[in-house]
């Protein structure tokens, strides 16, 4: 059965940490998704494609920039890299089971080159193929031929893994060119004004929903309820997601917590630290020591915002005490 040929995931709660890592096996990873219990995922972007083909349950819906798309069973979506998105997985029924596979955007590029194809239309746009198209051309097929290079090796996996992908964009170009493609379900031009507002300035600090509101012309209800609509999420909640996906970089490239957090648009520090809490876990678990290293032997709680000064002195005698830190609530 092809399920077994490919790993399955169930319920996998998509964080804003697993969204943000890069393929984990090889530079292309293909994994058969259950969802059940959790039935939508947070606002997202990923550093490779993403292609989505929907097999089994619920049709799916994806929020992209303030539109709507409707997959139904048997038609592929492409998310290029950076595509901010969110997906809802119990639209027409409890449970969605779907084929994804996750593609190294640079092997994407390399692809592109070696298949010849010169500036497509659909390039770094967002495609949907047909369910009809998906089938004449065995698009799930080849899915589980890309799944099988998990099992090769150094430049065997390279070569065969590009090759796969010469294929598929090919057949893209072909499928795009004949109009065999979908198009989206809903859209609003004010949520896509809000949201292209929010991507272009998250990090300033005085970004408030009545701020935008005010941008879009429009009353802060109005739009809270569009938005919600077309996006499947607040826009408090949208804007914090893009605030701690830019926070998070930040810290990986060496940044520490506290800075991080003032240039990512954050203004209340506590309230960022719980935020950041309960989207990534631990503070040290997402980023490690190693990251950050050498600077500082009290590095772990730099990381969590807090600066020691391992002695203070004594205004009469001179002496030197220990100065007591706070508990570090990260480690």
């Amino acid at each position: 059965m092809f399920v077994q040929k490919v790993p399955h995931i169930k319920d996998q709660f998509l964080t804003q940490e697993r969204a943000s890592m890069e393929v984990e096996s090889g530079q292309i990873a293909v994994g058969w998704y259950t969802n059940e219990q959790d039935s939508q995922s947070v606002v997202h972007s990923h550093p490779y494609y993403e292609l989505v083909l929907p097999l089994v349950g619920s049709n799916v819906r994806y929020s992209v920039d303030g539109n709507i798309y409707d997959i139904n069973l048997g038609e592929m979506i492409i998310f290029p890299a950076r595509c901010y998105h969110a997906g809802m997985f119990n639209i027409t029924d409890k449970i969605s089971e779907r084929l994804i596979a996750q593609i190294n955007a640079e092997l994407w590029q390399e692809a592109l080159l070696a298949s010849g194809l010169v500036a497509p239309t659909w390039l770094g746009q967002l495609v949907i193929l047909d369910a009809d198209a998906v089938t004449a051309w065995d698009l799930r097929g080849l899915f589980e031929r890309m799944a099988q290079t998990a099992y090769l090796h150094g430049s065997t996996q390279h070569m065969v893994q590009r090759c796969e992908l010469v294929e598929l964009l090919l057949l893209m170009d072909q499928i795009v060119a004949e109009r065999r493609t979908a198009l989206l379900s809903a859209t609003s031009a004010l949520v896509a004004k809000a949201v292209a507002f929010l991507q272009a300035n998250y990090t300033d600090p005085n970004l408030t929903v009545g701020s935008l509101a005010k941008y879009t012309y429009t009353s802060r209800e109005h739009l809270s309820r569009a938005f919600k609509t077309y996006t499947m999420e607040s826009v408090h909640g949208y804007l914090t997601n893009l605030r701690m996906q830019h926070c998070r970089r930040a810290i990986a490239a060496g940044a520490s917590v506290l800075d991080a957090c003032n240039a990512s648009g954050f203004t209340n520090y506590t309230s960022f630290l719980k935020t950041f809490r309960s989207l990534y876990g631990s503070i040290i678990c997402a980023f490690g020591l190693a990251s950050a290293a050498p600077r500082s032997p009290y590095r772990h709680l730099e990381l969590c915002g807090i600066a020691p000064n391992k002695f203070e002195k004594g205004t009469k005698t001179g002496s030197s005490k220990p100065k007591q830190f706070s508990i570090c609530p990260w480690l």
